[in-house]
């Protein structure tokens, strides 16, 4: 993600792509998200390995991105990027889901468990380490151009199926994995006989606090989807950087977001997940409200400082919540199903509508963060008046 999120934008753009095609473009990260998670989500409720299908996701990232790299004309783009994100999207629901098995798994034999947050922060750490690498490659120094980054990701990727190997097991006996051996004994979770896990898992989400909650996040997913598909050429048309310091401007912010991630536990049982996801909400409603009306680069690099709480409130908590609200027969299916139905198509209507916007607006993307900024603050309202937080202060993290 590291590699390759920061620089597409404006990637694209370079290959002669309009503000209009370049959000059709990235659009499609959110139709693959209605798609792929929802089956692999499944399948590791059922009988298949988190890992197994985890190697087979990276494996199909490094392939892509290296056949995009070849891609100049609008529709081959526009296909292999599809094919792309296909690809990736059920990485973070899958992981999710054995980051919470392992959990759960670990508890019921006595054992610590590792929270959530300080398993994703190193996600984190990983998106950081690219854009040092990236940035010297792209400097005056070394003069490559902006594709490097897809190359970048693809080697990651493949780094990423050496590491799947190294996972813990879901199914049966351990076997050679990393987890002590004193939690080996332990089975698989049982299904409950309601129907396949991605039907009891919808039922959940059905109910109305949950349906709320998915609501108010579809709109934050709208105002992220619209940050991150113009935010990079925000930065290079209206900010006037070079495309080195895409990369290190973003890193500003995930610098931070270390800090916010670990103080994840102590901030939800300060403020409980209604006001958590209330300021958050509200900090992204503030920042794209201030990348619209005051576009100078300090202000842009400045706004950084809250993009941790973004990423706590939109990457973090929601994935938490869900499982605290789930059964195991349907852990990794509630998570592919968010991600589908609340993701998915929050991004594309963030990214097609930001595209739209920009294309008609005299303001271009000034005129995308400030209705971004309206979608995030609809949602800070629905999570302050109508969210309950029924006792998820308490949760286990």
């Amino acid at each position: 993600m590291g590699s390759v999120l920061p620089y597409l934008p404006v990637y694209f753009a370079e290959q002669g792509l309009s503000d209009v095609q370049v959000g059709y473009v990235l659009s499609l990260g959110g139709f693959a998200v209605l798609l792929t998670p929802v089956l692999t989500g499944l399948l590791a409720d059922l009988r298949v390995e988190n890992r197994t299908l985890l190697a087979g996701v990276f494996i199909a990232t490094s392939g892509t991105l290296a056949w995009l790299l070849a891609c100049h004309d609008f529709w081959w783009i526009m296909v292999i990027h599809g094919l792309f994100w296909l690809a990736f999207v059920p990485a973070t629901s899958l992981q999710d889901g054995l980051a919470f098995t392992e959990q759960s798994r670990r508890r019921e034999a006595g054992l610590a468990a590792v929270p959530y947050h300080r398993v994703r922060v190193y996600g984190t750490v990983g998106f950081i380490a690219p854009s040092i690498v990236l940035y010297v490659l792209m400097s005056e120094y070394v003069g490559l151009s902006i594709g490097v980054s897809l190359a970048c990701g693809a080697v990651v990727g493949l780094l990423a199926v050496g590491n799947a190997r190294l996972l813990p097991r879901t199914r049966g006996a351990m076997g050679s994995s990393s987890i002590s051996d004193e939690v080996a004994v332990l089975s698989p979770p049982q299904k409950d006989g309601r129907g396949t896990p991605t039907m009891q898992a919808l039922r959940r989400m059905m109910q109305p606090d949950i349906a709320l909650f998915c609501v108010a996040m579809w709109l934050v997913h709208v105002s992220a989807g619209a940050y991150y598909s113009f935010y990079p050429i925000y930065l290079t048309r209206e900010i006037g950087v070079g495309n080195q310091w895409l990369g290190p401007i973003s890193t500003v912010g995930v610098l931070l977001e270390v800090g916010y991630i670990l103080a994840f536990a102590w901030l939800l049982k300060r403020f409980g997940l209604k006001w958590l996801m209330t300021i958050g909400v509200a900090a992204v409603a503030l920042r794209m409200a201030m990348l619209a009306w005051m576009p100078t680069l300090a202000v842009a690099v400045g706004t950084q400082a809250v993009h941790g709480l973004m990423v706590l409130v939109v990457h973090v908590a929601p994935p938490v919540y869900l499982n605290h609200r789930a059964k195991p027969a349907y852990r990794n299916s509630i998570q592919a199903l968010f991600l589908m139905l609340v993701y998915g198509t929050g991004r594309i209507t963030g990214s097609l509508l930001g595209g739209l916007i920009a294309e008609a607006s005299e303001t271009k993307t000034l005129a995308v963060f400030g209705w971004a900024a309206v979608a995030a603050g609809v949602s800070a309202v629905l999570f302050a008046v109508a969210f309950k937080d029924r006792g998820c202060g308490e949760m286990d993290v």
